[in-house]
């Protein structure tokens, strides 16, 4: 699993085009809120914050990995998108409502009380695979 970007280094600076530095923290942000609600790739990206393609990149994977983006394959490039929250997401990853469950009663049941259900004799596959014969198996033919 990637590592958030707290933990990684941030003293390592970005220059954009017109010689200002970022660090990596804030360069996140900032490609973030470029891309907005919206999906832009990397070029797109890069010329609208004015930095070099490979710098934006480096980032965008990061982010990617970090599952902060997602990346969609496009006819010619790769476009990045910031995941919506699923309304479904809190319904099946219910761990919070799990912890909060309190069990009022226990009763314990015995296996002698439900009742046996077996499906073989004569009704279940055992009747039918006894009346067919086999010739791979049995040695002859048919």
């Amino acid at each position: 699993m990637a590592e958030s970007l707290e933990a990684q280094d941030s003293s390592y600076a970005f220059t954009f085009d017109d010689g200002r530095t970022i660090n990596r923290k804030e360069l996140a942000k900032l490609i973030l809120d470029t891309i907005g609600e919206g999906k832009k790739h990397t070029a797109i990206i890069s010329s609208e914050i004015g930095m070099n393609y490979q710098s934006v990149f480096a980032v965008i994977r990061t982010l990617v990995t970090s599952e902060l983006l997602i990346s969609e394959k496009m006819n010619k490039y790769t476009a990045y998108k910031q995941p919506k929250p699923c309304a479904l997401a809190n319904f099946f990853n219910h761990g919070g409502v799990v912890d909060n469950i309190k069990i009022k009663d226990r009763k314990k049941y015995k296996a002698e009380d439900f009742p046996n259900n077996s499906y073989g004799g004569t009704k279940g596959y055992e009747s039918f695979s006894g009346n067919v014969c086999n010739p791979v198996y049995e040695g002859g033919t048919e």
